[in-house]
């Protein structure tokens, strides 16, 4: 039998769980411990044969007796010095649970970022993470651990390199298979027009996706029925190099070829069939979940709105036409009237009022009448409901949005006009100021720089300071006003867009997943000690994902959204004038953090077709 040299103290021993009732019911035997042991990887014990059978053959590497048991005894000896057992349960891998170091990600790992993060540098963090030389303080248990992942592979090895230690019939699972030559013709031909109508359907979503994301008017930046549309397109790309990855990770594990060598054993345990691909498997399954129940909500929505759209418009109708027009026009009225008792410049005040209420009727009369009207209202919520039924729940939601946002153009109009005469007058009288001061702003360096002033320039600059000075009230009036009514349509932007982007994202499989079976889910592993005497027993189990893990594209989410619209960052940007708008393909590129920049290229999905197709017709030993 091959011996333990000095290299192999401080090794740890893996052990299964199933021997120790194995220990029990053979307790009149004496029984060997037989362990797997690549290059750096600690023992993991296979199995516990009776000694007999073992006693006049020598192990060939990579397979090693580790300890030994006496007959009528439960103690074992084991032949590596200063050790620790660590017990585990072995994963089943046709089931998909393996243990993990870290939590799996449900993101592709290109888009795995934090809050705090800009996308750079967690780009250049992770590509410096993955390098050998900061994985070094754990790659023993890195490696050890995907030995647990294939335990079932490496016992089968062994059982097929020495098959009179099997004890009992391995059960196999599947049945025979027999198939007609009518039937094969038949497979063949439904798969190559499945094959067909995807390439058809991948190349339209190409397509419109080429058009909504086109440079000379990005559709997608605008509107968020587009943004809708180019979220399914790319997820229609991304699906057949979803499936070809799962089903090219099962051929895989299904064709693991026997270990012959040591060498080959080492080599093979670089591939971590088990985790490679199975974010793919989650991110597929989950995103064909959320369509299913996209449709469902939208069934649900559009037979509610198809059976109350007499009342719904009725009801949008007063809404609409009391928030988007009497309010807006009382506020502006209010305005040219000194609000409050504060005294405002009268002629100023009556003209900024006479442009925005000509604003708001001509606004009235070209949309908001038309499209508030109750037979439009109709019209819009039944084709709605037909749309929800047959696009799903968050196309309607979308159709909703782009609707309010016609409706509420005219508040954006008032804001941007008024924050631009807020911003110029902001800017000229911290200019003039700098005047007094005898300094002058260097714009080319972006300096403050010292600068010798006429007379007649302080006069004229001291003239217009202070016309600016009693001016500022009338206007920062209108913009104040203005910016609160743009705000409140921002935040109702905001919430029919989160609530959009959960049902677009929620990760319902991930957790289906974690409560069935939360070790097909891992999020990292927990070693606890058991109080047995002699050397040490610990238990490794696998943690179950985070629901913060789970979540964290929406914490994300809500963090950008706070840091862009609810900040002092934003009140900063109010105060000096500059524009507040929401910057949609800046602001839920995080919850593209499941699919790729762009759609995957035609050729790449040609390639993954040729790999699966060479694997399936693979024929292995």
């Amino acid at each position: 039998m091959p011996s333990i040299n000095a290299m192999d103290y401080n090794r740890y021993i893996f052990w299964p769980q199933g021997l120790n009732n194995r220990s029990i019911n053979l307790l009149s035997e004496e029984l060997e411990a037989v362990a797997i042991a690549l290059r750096g990887t600690d023992y993991v014990v296979l199995d516990a044969i009776p000694s007999q059978l073992i006693k006049d053959e020598e192990l060939e590497p990579p397979y090693v007796v580790v300890g030994k048991k006496k007959a009528q005894s439960n103690r074992w000896s084991f032949t590596v010095k200063q050790t620790c057992i660590i017990e585990f349960n072995p994963p089943k891998v046709e089931q998909l649970q393996f243990f993990s170091l870290e939590p799996i990600s449900l993101s592709l790992p290109e888009k795995e970022y934090d809050a705090n993060d800009s996308f750079r540098n967690a780009r250049v963090l992770y590509q410096l993470w993955g390098h050998p030389r900061y994985q070094s303080h754990d790659k023993r248990l890195r490696q050890s651990l995907k030995l647990l992942n294939l335990f079932s592979t490496h016992l089968a090895a062994l059982y097929h390199r020495y098959p009179h230690y099997l004890m009992q019939p391995v059960k196999k699972s599947g049945g025979k298979i027999i198939l007609l030559d009518k039937l094969k013709l038949m497979r063949r031909f439904l798969a190559k027009i499945c094959f067909y109508l995807t390439i058809f359907t991948y190349h339209l979503a190409t397509c419109i996706y080429l058009i909504l994301n086109n440079g000379f008017l990005p559709l997608v930046n605008l509107s968020v029925t587009a943004q809708q549309i180019d979220l399914r397109c790319q997820q229609i790309c991304y699906f057949p190099v979803q499936y070809l990855r799962i089903n090219v990770n099962v051929s895989l594990r299904k064709a693991l070829p026997r270990f012959r060598t040591y060498s080959e054993a080492s080599a093979n345990l670089r591939k971590d069939l088990p985790s490679k691909y199975y974010p793919d498997y989650i991110r597929f399954y989950n995103t064909l979940w959320l369509m299913l129940n996209d449709i469902s909500f939208g069934l649900i929505f559009g037979s509610i709105l198809l059976e109350k759209s007499d009342e719904v418009a009725l009801v949008l109708h007063r809404v609409i036409t009391y928030c988007l027009y009497d309010c807006i026009n009382t506020v502006t009225l209010l305005l040219a009237q000194n609000p409050v008792g504060i005294k405002l410049n009268e002629e100023l005040a009556l003209f900024l009022s006479d442009m925005f209420l000509w604003t708001i009727d001509f606004s009235n009369l070209m949309f908001i009448k038309p499209l508030a009207n109750i037979d439009t209202l109709k019209f819009f919520l039944n084709g709605l409901a037909k749309m929800s039924c047959v696009f799903g729940g968050t196309f309607a939601l979308s159709m909703v949005v782009d609707y309010f946002s016609i409706l509420s153009i005219h508040i954006y109009l008032f804001y941007r006009i008024s924050s631009k005469i807020y911003h110029w007058q902001l800017n000229i009288m911290i200019s003039l100021f700098y005047l007094f001061c005898g300094k002058k702003k260097n714009v080319l360096r972006n300096r403050i720089d010292n600068n010798f002033f006429q007379l007649d320039e302080l006069l004229l600059g001291t003239l217009f300071f202070i016309i600016l000075v009693f001016l500022t009230p009338t206007v920062l009036a209108f913009y104040s006003s203005y910016t609160v009514l743009r705000m409140g349509a921002i935040t109702i932007e905001i919430i029919l867009e989160s609530i959009i982007a959960l049902l677009n994202h929620f990760p319902l499989f991930a957790l289906l997943l974690r409560i069935k079976d939360p070790r097909r889910i891992p999020g990292g592993v927990s070693l606890t000690l058991k109080k047995i005497e002699g050397i040490p027993h610990f238990e490794i189990r696998n943690k179950p994902l985070s629901i913060y893990f789970m979540f964290k594209p929406f914490v994300v989410l809500m963090d950008h959204i706070r840091d862009n619209f609810y900040s002092i960052k934003t009140l900063k940007r109010i105060t000096l004038g500059l524009p507040v708008a929401i910057k949609r393909n800046k602001l839920y590129q995080i919850l593209y953090s499941s699919l790729p920049g762009r759609p995957i290229d035609i050729h790449t999905l040609r390639d993954k077709w040729e790999q699966f197709t060479g694997i399936k017709d693979r024929k292995v030993d």
